[in-house]
């Protein structure tokens, strides 16, 4: 266990160290648990993101296999098949790990080549998947409100338009707010993400429709080219160019 601080009329958290030094806190959800640490607002809860999704972790790559069995063996998640993702500075190792009946997701993705000083680099990008039963009305909400989205290709809805037989009112939908959108089976996944804030973190919104249990593999190469332009663009902003 991890020594922790604990103050006055704060919740009892025991928490164990993953390999990769992340910090899992066991605590009960009962009033006297975490939401004790918590006032309510008073307000009730709107129609945007309802739950969490999943959670990405990016891990050293000498501790990719280490923490699926950690996370088998300590939590009782059950590790899926290993996927490799190309990205602007190589290829990216990816595994999700599940309870069963999948209501708990982690991803761990690991880098097989180290970032050059011209990715620009992120150390250690971390991101939180927020679902959401309508992201359409999600996405204008986060637009409205200035959120920092990801802008998406034109020509990767143009792909989209010629690989799947979209209904015109969804493609259409699609373009507007720059959702990325993968299908298997008869289910369905939408998603979009905001830009890398902070220099290590991101954030997800997604929808699945019909079943869809995967996480849009296909699309991240194209995700992590749009979030590597963003800070390309900022680096100039920022030199003044």
């Amino acid at each position: 266990m991890l020594p922790r601080t604990r103050g006055v009329a704060e919740a009892d958290l025991a928490a164990v160290a993953a390999p990769d030094g992340t910090q899992i806190f066991f605590t009960r959800t009962v009033p006297d648990g975490w939401p004790a640490d918590f006032l309510p607002t008073g307000h009730a809860p709107g129609s945007g993101p309802l739950r969490v999704d999943h959670v990405g972790l990016t891990q050293p790559f000498d501790s990719f296999d280490e923490a699926a069995l950690f996370y088998r063996e300590v939590l009782g998640l059950g590790p899926e098949a290993v996927t490799e993702i190309p990205a602007p500075y190589g290829l990216i190792r990816d595994r999700a790990v599940t309870n069963a009946d999948h209501s708990v997701r982690l991803t761990a993705t690991a880098s097989l080549l180290r970032r050059g000083g011209w990715a620009p680099g992120v150390p250690a990008p971390q991101h939180v998947a927020f679902g959401t039963d309508d992201i359409v009305a999600t996405a204008r909400a986060l637009r409205d409100a200035g959120a920092p989205l990801v802008a998406v290709p034109a020509n990767y809805h143009d792909d989209l338009d010629a690989r799947f037989d979209l209904d015109p009112t969804r493609l259409a939908a699609i373009r507007e707010f720059g959702l990325f959108y993968d299908e298997a089976g008869t289910g369905a996944f939408l998603h979009l993400y905001t830009e890398v804030l902070g220099g290590r973190v991101f954030f997800e919104f997604v929808q699945r429709i019909g079943g869809y249990d995967g996480y849009g593999a296909a699309n991240a190469p194209v995700r992590m080219a749009a979030q590597r332009r963003a800070r390309l663009t900022e680096e100039v902003a920022a030199a003044g160019v």
